[in-house]
């Protein structure tokens, strides 16, 4: 104890005689310091970087003839609503923006707090997985009451999945408007109709959100699994699933990650088990006219976007009659109900 009070007389001696001004301009110094040095565990922010490169992105030439698909832009107008949390605003919704954002007919990010300058609708949902489901009913009822009239489609996905626009609307073009369609990655279990995967995102037109918005009191509120429920919602009043596999049978819509379903086999057995269906891994997993990837990075993003819009192999092109009739606008039977407990992966 002697020892310690010696050393802190000294230490008090030392700074009294080298001035507090010196001391107090080492100290700021070293705070300064220690609030640039990256934390370790936290993603790196990419304000500065991608915010910057990819800001102007779009007006850097790119030479690609795309009057087909701006056709169908302007035919097909789509609400693209995004689910994501004011943590993720410069990582991933900051990406979703920079992307494949661009191409929606309109873009909002589902949130509980507005975002800074990106798109928001801003909800009174507590967010948590425990309350997706009380968000995306809350999200789907206020497209009802505010975009009904001004758009064909409505898409729910999350900020970790990329689209591409182009093909969901080529899609979504061969459904009769008249006919209320709920399409998206399939999924054969826990409901009759069975349920499209909330990580794929899915989209209801614009029939089948008016008849949501008169009959949404046969849905629950609130609860974790927000795909299911969402999928129940819909089977309980009368909107069914449609096909989205090609003429390959090859799905469109992806809820695992690329990467899984390029080579982790294990991971992609597992999947297959609980969808209670073949899904197949390597170069045949994958729709030529793949309509959606979940599980990607920001990094990943940017990646899709290069190799998709800004990258061209010359001497190779599709035509589009390549590709007609190349996605069935069928019906999914009934008949998809299992007693299997629904388990909880997070």
């Amino acid at each position: 104890m002697e020892t310690m009070a010696l050393f802190k007389a000294k230490l008090l001696n030392k700074v009294y005689k080298t001035g507090w001004m010196k001391c107090l301009f080492v100290a700021v110094v070293v705070l300064i310091i220690f609030l640039l040095l990256p934390r370790k565990g936290t993603d790196v922010k990419t304000r500065g970087s991608a915010r910057d490169s990819w800001g102007s992105a779009h007006k850097v030439k790119v030479h690609a003839e795309d009057s087909v698909a701006q056709g169908l832009k302007q035919r097909i107008r789509v609400l693209c609503l995004v689910m994501t949390l004011k943590e993720n605003e410069e990582s991933r919704a900051l990406a979703v923006n920079q992307t494949w954002g661009r191409r929606c007919t309109k873009l909002l990010f589902v949130t509980s707090e507005m975002l800074e300058d990106l798109p928001s609708l801003v909800l009174r949902v507590e967010d948590g997985r425990n309350h997706l489901t009380a968000k995306t009913m809350a999200m789907f009822k206020y497209a009802f009451s505010h975009y009904l009239d001004q758009f064909d489609w409505f898409l729910k996905a999350d900020d970790d999945t990329f689209f591409v626009m182009e093909n969901l609307r080529y899609l979504l073009s061969l459904h009769d408007p008249s006919n209320k369609v709920y399409v998206g990655h399939h999924f054969k279990r826990y409901i009759d109709s069975g349920y499209m995967s909330g990580g794929a995102g899915y989209a209801i037109n614009n029939a089948a959100l008016r008849h949501f918005g008169e009959k949404s009191n046969l849905c629950v509120s609130d609860g974790w699994g927000e795909d299911i429920d969402f999928g129940r919602c819909m089977e309980n009043i009368g909107i069914q699933c449609y096909q989205t596999k090609d003429i390959l049978g090859r799905n469109s819509f992806h809820g695992l990650g690329f990467d899984e379903m390029m080579y982790w086999f294990d991971k992609v057995k597992l999947h297959a088990v609980q969808v209670k269906e073949p899904i197949h891994i390597g170069p045949s997993c994958c729709s030529q006219l793949s309509v959606s990837f979940h599980y990607l990075s920001p990094q990943q993003m940017y990646q899709f976007e290069f190799l998709l819009y800004r990258m061209a192999v010359y001497g190779r092109r599709t035509s589009d009659n390549m590709f007609k009739d190349f996605f069935p606008a069928t019906t999914i039977p009934k008949g998809h109900y299992t007693e299997d407990p629904i388990p909880r992966f997070y």
